[in-house]
């Protein structure tokens, strides 16, 4: 995995923003902009950044209550009412950043998995016509 990619665990807390004002995560992206991390994805209160160390200290203080964390951290512990989408967005990042996906990403050509191969193929028209 990725030295330089963190998890930015946000309060958890289910208050409601004031009319007018910006929600915890979208405060949280701004910070990451203006810190220069750059923004991979987002779950809502679990975001993906690229951090360097300097980056990781300003967004700690920018951000009050969140935490940063590396991908192998248990964030079950940390937010005990994960819900499904959030377990899966977890688990997809993890697997998105593995050595073993990394290299398989590398080596595949375009058109060659199963998938693809099935798109190509398929028929896209009534009747059986081909879009190939």
């Amino acid at each position: 995995m990725e030295s330089n990619v963190r998890l930015l665990i946000l309060d958890g807390g289910t208050g409601q923003s004031e009319p007018g004002t910006k929600s915890s995560v979208g405060r949280a992206l701004d910070s990451v902009l203006a810190s220069g991390a750059t923004f991979r994805h987002s779950s809502g209160r679990i975001v993906v950044v690229e951090a360097s160390g300097e980056q990781e200290a300003r967004l700690r203080q920018d951000i009050p209550g969140a935490r940063l964390v590396s991908l192998d951290t248990n964030v079950s512990e940390l937010i005990p009412d994960l819900d499904t989408s959030e377990l899966l967005f977890l688990e997809a990042v993890r697997i998105r950043n593995s050595a073993s996906y990394q290299e398989e990403k590398a080596q595949q050509k375009p058109g060659e998995s199963p998938e693809e191969q099935l798109m190509f193929t398929a028929p896209c028209i009534p009747g059986g016509q081909s879009n190939g």
